[in-house]
This record gives C-alpha cells, structure tokens and sequence, in this order.
C-alpha cells in the first residue's frame, strides 16, 4: 500500500513539474505495423501514453511516427475492428514494429465493442461519448480533405455505429475512391473490394438496394475496366457479367427511377454479353425494349434532361453495335404488326424507329412504314425515313432535301447528330469535302463525346492531299493533319480507337520525308499552315 501511495506522488509531482517547469523528456518512436498476415497495415490510429502532438495514421506502408514522454507505457493501435495496446517500459528502442512481424512485447488487451444500432440522433441525445467525440474528429478531417487521418475515426462510426447516419457510406465511398486514386495497381483491388463492401452494408442498414446496386455496379465497372486494354475477353466477360448483374436488378427494383447511367451501361453489358455467347439475342432485345421505354418515360417528363438524353443515343447505339438483332429478324416480326395497325402512329413510330437503327431500308416494310408514317405525321423521325427511303431508291437530291429537314425539326441533339452524320457521308459520295465538312462538324458541336465524325473528317482531308500545296511535300503535310483527326476521334471515343489507329498506320506512312523537309527547311514539330479549302494548321511530322 505504501509502494502504491508513494508511486501516486510520484506521478502528481511529475504532473506538476509538466506545468511549472516544463515537461519531462521526450523521444521519437518509429515503426511498422502489420497485419495478421504479415502485410503492412494501413488506416491503423497509432497514439501512446503520455504523448505530444496528434496521433499518427498509417498509410499503405503501415509506418508511423510518435513523439511520446520518455516515462509512456505503452503505444495503442486502433485498428477497423480492434483496439490493441503494446507495453513499452523498459524498451529504450527508438524503433518499435507491431503485428506478425514484430519483435517487441505480444498486446497486453484487445478490445472489441459491440455494434450499436441507434441513430445519430438517438446517440448524441444518450450522451455517448465515444461516438461524439469520434464523429466531431472525423468531420473536422473530412471537411478540409485529410482524407488519410480521417480514415480511422470514420472507420469506428462505419464498424460500432453503423447505423448511425447514412452519410457514414457515401463520406465513406469518397474517402476510398480517393485511396484508389493515389495506389497502386496491386493496391486498388482491395480497396475496390472495400467499397463493393461499403454498398452491400448501405443496403442492409438504410435500404434503397434498387439506386445503390446501381451506383455500386457503376463504380465496380468503372474500375475494374479502368485496365480493360491488358484483360482477356474472358476477363472482360466476367467483369461484366458481374455488373449486369446488379445493373439489372437496380432497373427492376426502380423501373422509371432507374439512373441513365445506368439504363445505357446495362444495355452496353448485355451487348457485350451477347458478343461473348453469355446471352441471347431476345434478352439483347428485351432489355433495350424495358430501358428505351424509361428513358422515354423521363425524357416526357423533363424533356430537357441531357443525362437521359445522352443516355438514349448511347443506348440506341449499344443496340445497334450489339449485333443481336439483324433486319432479317425483325422484318417478318414486325410485317405481320403493321398489316394489323397500318394507321397506328404509336406502331408505326415503333416499326419506323427500330428498321432506321437497323438499316432495313433495303425492305418493302420500311418503304410501306415511312411513306405512310410522314403522310400521317411529318416529324423529324419521319422525314428521315423519307431521306434513307430515296437513297435506295437513287435519288440523292431528293433524299438530301429530306435529311436537311429532319435536321432543321429535330430537337433531341444526339438524334440531329446522327441525321448530320449520315448526310456528310451522302455527300462525301459526291466529293463535295467543304459540305462534308460543314455537317460533320455539326455531328461534332451536338456530340462532343462520338469520334465518327472525326473519322470522317480525317478522311476527306486524306483524300484532298494531292489537290493542296504547292509541291509533294506540302502535300504530304496535309496526311498530318488528316492524322489529327483521327486522335482527336480515339481521344474522345474510345470504341473508334481500333478504327482510328487502322487510319493512323495507313496515313502516316505518307508522311514528308526527313530529306525532302531539309530542303524546303520544314523542321518536325514545326506548324504549317495547309491552304486551299482546308485552311487549317498542323504540327508537321516526318517519317
């Protein structure tokens, strides 16, 4: 008892000292933690009896850094699931590791609290001090973006409270996307695997399963084919297979509350599912007929929402792509829906809209559907029908006549896009490369995110190269310009950069040659201005 009263002076005296006379001697303490796996452990709160300064947050290389009294007892790790304390009187060492690999004493207490499902409001009103305090440190690293010493108190609310608040999942989510954004390749699947964990807890805690399985396929998928140029196919398919799943299920739990985001990727999954031998053509068909028909739904309701607008056209184009559905399917399905509805606007504009994305305008059908349908109602949709109708019909003047008026009465920007495209190809048959030009540019300014125009530009100027300059070297300049357009297509259209690179080997290899350059002193990397029609600068590149 007297050891024990004597060593309680001890310590107020020391404590009195600290404030009259300055505290006691400190020193630096260094060290690794580790997993029980042997791996460095990240996310991991270090702190220590007796310390100066703030505690000490683990990175990916689980080392940290503590300026403690030389009289602590001991250094205690929080880690996601476990608080864990190390004694360390009468270690002088200045390097101390913890965990599987570490030399020093084995934890003395491990601690692990029980989940508490109240709210925050129930917590904050019960006076729980862990959780107020906890959550104040977190908000307080949370708002100015120290994303890394916000990660361990964030990690107790997400483990103890976890129903605390839903904001604790979506903070959560960023503060883990941001990790993703600074590891490495090795380091980011299990971090992927962490926010895969973070939604499937949302859900069992704050429901709303149909919107977070839709965003968490979006992000799973957003990573994982972040790297989709080193998969396999086998690779692809499974990744994919995976989001389809979820994006599947997130559209039937929604119906027309289903994002666009994810209405266009499940349609893009199932196309590439289709491609591998994974679905059929009638699921190809069936998802896009549930998704056109929510997007049509918003796009009623607030018919100037880019988002399903955008969501729309890519749609429509996954379908298209997909190669599931060909004109010799649907001609017979729909031949026999049109003889019984022949005066239906709403079968004709369904009949009309699926042969245009398929080119079935080879067909009697298509003839029959759009004369009848632009008789009855001439839109923009009709009129061009009309224009495809006349073009196999050879009659170019007056197909380009009905093109220009689909373009002039369309609203939906993604739709007069491709009503300006194609018209630059009619025109590109009749070699007039200023007007080709013109309409493809349009496609651009309404689609900034589609390379086939681009494309298209590429090889008018290609085609122009012999007709421009005034000798073959400047000639040949003009093939760098028409290689420009084909890296801007790939740049802002990833699923044309096959077709772009294709156009890129065939062009560059009519280069200007080093010595034709020297004596004309056009240097690599230099600008030349191409003349004539064109009249557009370029960096100068040699072969």
């Amino acid at each position: 008892m007297k050891a024990k009263y004597k060593s309680s002076l001890i310590v107020i005296l020391i404590f009195i000292l600290g404030i009259t006379g300055g505290m006691a001697q400190s020193r630096i303490i260094r060290g690794t933690v580790y997993n029980a796996d042997g791996k460095p452990a990240s996310g991991v709160n270090v702190s220590a009896h007796r310390m100066s300064g703030t505690p000490y947050f683990t990175s990916f290389d689980g080392k940290f850094e503590l300026k403690i009294d030389a009289k602590s007892r001991y250094i205690k790790f929080t880690f996601n699931d476990r608080e864990e304390t190390l004694k360390i009187e009468g270690n002088t060492s200045d390097v101390i590791d913890f965990g599987k690999k570490a030399e020093a004493a084995a934890p003395i207490a491990t601690t692990t609290g029980d989940v508490d499902l109240r709210t925050r409001a129930q917590l904050v009103q019960a006076g729980v001090k862990e959780y107020i305090e906890t959550a104040s440190i977190f908000e307080q690293f949370y708002k100015v973006g120290d994303y890394k010493s916000a990660l361990a108190p964030w990690t107790v609310e997400y483990t103890k409270y976890p129903k605390s608040s839903d904001n604790i999942y979506i903070q959560g989510i960023k503060i883990y996307e941001d990790m993703i954004s600074k590891a490495s390749d090795a380091e980011k699947e299990p971090l992927l695997n962490k926010i895969m964990e973070i939604y499937d807890k949302r859900i069992q805690y704050f429901g709303n399963e149909g919107y977070n399985l839709g965003r968490k396929a979006t992000l799973f998928l957003k990573y994982k084919l972040a790297s989709a140029d080193q998969m396999t196919d086998e690779q692809k398919k499974e990744v994919y297979k995976t989001g389809y799943k979820w994006l599947e299920s997130s559209v039937d739990k929604l119906g027309n509350g289903a994002e666009a985001a994810v209405l266009l990727l499940l349609n893009r999954a199932t196309a590439l599912l289709f491609k591998t031998g994974e679905l059929k053509a009638d699921k190809v068909m069936a998802v896009y007929d549930k998704t056109i028909v929510i997007v049509d739904a918003n796009l009623a309701k607030t018919p100037d929402d880019d988002n399903y607008e955008k969501a729309k056209a890519g749609i429509n184009r996954a379908f298209v792509e997909s190669g599931a559905v060909t004109c010799e399917v649907l001609v017979p399905m729909y031949q026999a829906e049109f003889a019984k509805n022949a005066d239906d606007l709403t079968t004709l504009k369904k009949i009309n809209y699926m042969l245009n994305h398929e080119d079935c305008s080879d067909s009697k059908l298509y003839a029959d559907v759009a004369e009848k349908l632009y008789k009855l109602e001439p839109t923009s949709q009709s009129a061009f029908s009309m224009a495809r109708l006349f073009l196999k019909r050879k009659n170019t003047a007056k197909a380009i006549n009905y093109y220009e008026e689909a373009i002039n009465t369309e609203k939906n920007k993604y739709e007069k896009a491709n009503y300006c495209y194609e018209l630059a190809q009619v025109i590109y048959g009749q070699k007039d490369f200023s007007r080709v030009r013109n309409y493809a540019r349009q496609a651009i300014s309404l689609n900034t995110e589609w390379g086939k125009p681009y494309i298209l530009i590429g090889k008018i100027y290609a085609a122009s190269a012999k007709t421009i300059g005034e000798s073959d070297l400047q000639q040949r300049i003009v093939y760098c310009l028409a290689v420009d357009q084909f890296i801007k297509a790939k740049a802002v259209d990833p699923d044309v950069t096959a077709e772009a690179n294709k156009e890129i080997a065939q062009y560059s290899q009519f280069f200007p040659g080093k010595e034709d350059a020297f004596f004309e002193n056009i240097k690599a990397g230099s600008i030349f201005k191409v003349g004539g029609w064109i009249n557009e600068s370029t960096t100068v590149r040699l072969r």
